[in-house]
């Protein structure tokens, strides 16, 4: 069998919500942690540093980096 694009593009997101259906919070909540730091991991220092400040802003970039540098 072979899928246009977008029939492929359906059947992944009708796989991905079938697998989070699935899933009780606590599941949820640690795929969604997961995730977050496997792609964080691909970051260098200064992209993570900028995403944080740009996302959020500087204070939360304070407060973050001064919760691992005490």
């Amino acid at each position: 069998m072979t899928l246009s694009d977008a029939q492929l593009a359906e059947l992944i997101d009708n796989y991905a919500e079938f697998i989070i259906d699935g899933m009780d919070m606590d599941t949820l909540v640690t795929f969604a942690f997961d995730s977050l730091v496997a792609e964080f991991n691909k970051y260098s220092e200064s992209e993570l540093l900028s995403e944080i400040e740009e996302l959020y802003d500087e204070d939360t970039l304070n407060d973050l980096l001064e919760s691992v540098t005490m």
